[in-house]
């Protein structure tokens, strides 16, 4: 318990310093670039995001079940992952580009615009595997730094170089270019940190056809998890004005923000119930979201109070519609707040197929709400169903949890003393050795 909450804090430590990187250029950006600029950023990164993880055919997933349950080698996996990135990441690049061509993109003739994007594919691509091999071997400090370094060079060439025409027009490309940096120093840094001499090669064809397949299953379901998150951009995009759909990317990237530390604890989390040596898995991942939804609660209710006027303030003028939107999405986002734990739970029981399940229900219910209403009603409606969207998904997933593990919905929802307990001393056990007490002098 002691060694699990000490990765945890770590972490969420470090990642939560590097999301908190990731909100600054959001809003930097938004502020940049307005509404409807910022907006059309965002949506070309989504697209984009979709065919990379088609081409990563979720390899990382794979690639850290078997590390962390000891049945493959992490440099060798490591090796293999670096060749997947170089040839899926060339059939990638070609596929955008017959995207953008047969699209008829105002992107398509632009040269430079193509060759970030081929380096933002290739960084996007090491990031994924890099990130998930440091964190099979249990490392989450390193690569987080990593990243934060990255996005903090990004931030000061974005704040010295607003009035810098030569910045505004290229910073789509220098954005891009910041992925493939990152990309390169995890791949750097990982065999710098694992230099196994005696790990030649792949690894066996056995142990690595079994990864291959386990991750094939995590693409189906990441790919619908993909869709349930990011699908309704499409749907907004194509029957509402550009201010509408960067005001709902806003509003949906910030309720993103809010799932980092569920994403953070669910990824700590499944190596660690993948070993199999946590017997009392059930009773922690309880504790775990219980603490999570409360968090997230004391954050929503701030931003419903006073959102109206700090949304606008923050983004720019032009996010007018960003509050309602977030507002609506709200009980979205405390569902997937509670699903993180439980889908770590049973992805590291090698059951992705009951996460899929769940997942493919909330997709085609977003599907059909966004078709039928968001002609008629709006941006807004957009939200409305992707929350109840999400809130299926909640009730499908713990609907089958509790039916193997009996237990109350009330241990799912309400925080204990126990749970206060718990934090202070995951706290404790993490920060007491970083400020130790003077010694007395003899």
């Amino acid at each position: 318990m002691k060694r699990t909450a000490n990765l945890i804090v770590q972490h969420l430590l470090w990642r939560g310093f590097y999301f908190f990187s990731v909100l600054i250029l959001n809003i930097l950006i938004s502020r940049f670039f307005a509404a409807e600029k910022s907006g059309q950023i965002f949506y070309i990164i989504n697209n984009l995001a979709f065919v990379l993880l088609l081409a990563s055919i979720s390899l990382e997933s794979g690639a850290a079940f078997y590390i962390s349950s000891g049945k493959m080698d992490a440099v060798r996996m490591a090796r293999f992952c670096l060749l997947w990135t170089i040839v899926a990441g060339g059939i990638a690049g070609l596929g955008w580009w017959l995207g953008l061509r047969f699209t008829h993109s105002t992107f398509f003739g632009t040269t430079g615009f193509l060759g970030a994007s081929l380096l933002f594919i290739g960084g996007v691509l090491l990031t994924s595997f890099f990130n998930a091999l440091f964190y099979a071997k249990q490392q989450f400090g390193l690569p987080n730094k990593l990243l934060l370094g990255v996005n903090i060079c990004l931030i000061i060439l974005l704040i010295l170089g607003r009035q810098t025409p030569g910045i505004r027009d290229h910073f789509i490309l220098l954005y891009f270019i910041s992925y493939a940096v990152q990309g390169l120093l995890l791949m750097v840094s990982f065999f710098i940190s694992y230099p196994e001499k005696t790990a030649r090669g792949f690894p066996p064809s056995g142990v690595l056809a079994k990864a291959i397949r386990y991750s094939l299953i995590a693409l189906t379901a990441n790919i619908i998890y993909f869709l349930v998150n990011r699908m309704d951009y499409w749907f907004v995009a194509h029957y509402c004005s550009a201010r509408d759909l960067g005001n709902y990317i806003q509003a949906s990237k910030l309720g993103q923000m809010l799932l980092i530390v569920p994403s953070i604890l669910g990824a700590t989390l499944f190596p660690l119930l993948s070993s199999g040596k946590h017997v009392n898995s059930s009773t922690e991942l309880k504790s775990v979201v219980r603490v999570l939804l409360w968090i997230n609660l004391g954050i929503c209710i701030p931003l419903i109070c006073f959102g109206n006027y700090l949304l606008p303030l923050i983004f720019g003028k032009s996010f007018d519609e960003m509050y309602i939107l977030f507002i609506l999405l709200i009980p979205g986002i405390l569902s997937l707040t509670a699903n993180y734990p439980v889908a770590a739970w049973f992805s590291a029981r090698e059951r992705i197929r009951v996460n899929i399940s769940g997942a493919l229900i909330s997709m085609l219910l977003i599907i059909a709400g966004d078709v039928i209403l968001l002609p008629y009603a709006g941006v807004r409606a957009a939200s409305c169903v992707s929350s109840a969207g999400y809130f299926c998904y909640y009730c499908y997933m713990q609907a089958i949890y509790r039916k193997e593990n009996p237990s109350s919905i009330k241990d799912f929802l309400f925080i204990r003393k126990n749970d206060l307990k718990w934090i202070y001393q995951l706290m404790k056990s993490k920060f007491s050795g970083m400020f130790p007490e003077k010694p007395i002098a003899p």
